[in-house]
């Protein structure tokens, strides 16, 4: 089996994108994640990781992967999975790429221009200057990269910071390296598979998703990786349900806000998500329940 039987599963947080995908990859593949939160170590109850049952029946890789203290970035992921892709298909399994971060999934079929390595003193003056004047940098982001601000959130402070980075650092604009792919040589063909439902059903999913992790113990969880010193400027502690339990553990909002914030701030990162993979070409859409039908479809793409 070769590399070109790579296979993308990609759609919006709480979809059903791992319940499916361990369907299909049973006894012919093995899973990567594609989740810039679910490679933390340490990160359980926010970060809705597959099971243990589901872990036990098919091979996953990059979940709970590196601790939380460490940067993750797209280039990083990019490289792990290239060679974990080459790993896979060396056993004659077929490589099946989970998850909804979708810049991963582009860096990794594309040959992207490498971003800039992190600049730590630049990283750590620009989350100085947030601290001083919340929403500083988001406006700021707005006025040198606008194409970016408009599919990144406004408390996303992750990715603007490291927009801004590429921009002082590189001279160019994130949006220009992101969305030069299409110029660019494609490393991989993957076979696309995108994962959807109805708005409204995909909204209550991600309600009781979010009840489902506070009743987890997700509050306990990021007090205990702040005692820890594990601190909010940290990449692993700016995810959905971590960065808003920081805000009420300092004070900022009530619990019942904190939740509202949580459930509002998910759907909203639900609906970037899914803009971003309508925009992915040759991609079959798929209803979560459809998996034996994809898993033909998987079957015949890899010739097995």
């Amino acid at each position: 089996m070769n590399e070109d039987c790579t296979v993308f599963i990609f759609g919006p947080t709480a979809v059903g994108k791992t319940a499916l995908a361990c369907e299909v990859a049973k006894d012919i593949g093995e899973i990567i994640s594609v989740d810039s939160m679910q490679v933390y170590r340490g990160l359980e109850c926010g970060t809705a990781k597959p099971s243990e049952e589901q872990l036990r029946t098919v091979k996953h890789h990059l979940v709970s992967a590196i601790p939380p203290e460490q940067r993750f970035s797209a280039g990083d992921f990019r490289k792990k999975a290239v060679q974990l892709i080459r790993e896979i298909t060396g056993r004659r399994k077929v490589p099946i790429l989970v998850g909804g971060t979708g810049l991963y999934f582009r860096t990794l079929e594309y040959d992207f221009m490498d971003a800039p390595k992190a600049q730590t003193a630049l990283r750590e003056a620009l989350y100085d200057k947030e601290e001083s004047e919340s929403g500083c940098l988001y406006r700021e982001l707005m006025n040198v990269d606008p194409d970016t601000a408009r599919i990144v959130h406004h408390n996303d402070l992750l990715r603007i910071v490291r927009a801004l980075e590429v921009y002082y650092t590189a001279g160019v604009r994130f949006s220009e390296l992101t969305g030069s792919y299409r110029k660019k040589q494609r490393r991989y063909f993957p076979l696309k598979i995108g994962i959807s439902i109805d708005r409204e059903k995909l909204y209550a999913r991600i309600e009781s998703r979010c009840v489902r992790m506070i009743e987890c113990g997700l509050g306990r969880e990021v007090y205990g990786l702040l005692q820890k010193g594990h601190t909010e400027k940290l990449p692993s502690m700016k995810g959905l349900g971590y960065s808003h339990f920081i805000q009420y553990f300092k004070g900022c909002f009530s619990l019942e806000e904190t939740f509202r914030l949580f459930v509002r701030d998910t759907k909203r990162y639900a609906k970037r998500q899914l803009t971003w993979f309508r925009g992915e070409s040759n991609t079959e859409w798929f209803d979560p329940h459809d998996a034996s039908v994809i898993r033909e479809k998987v079957i015949a793409f890899a010739g097995l």
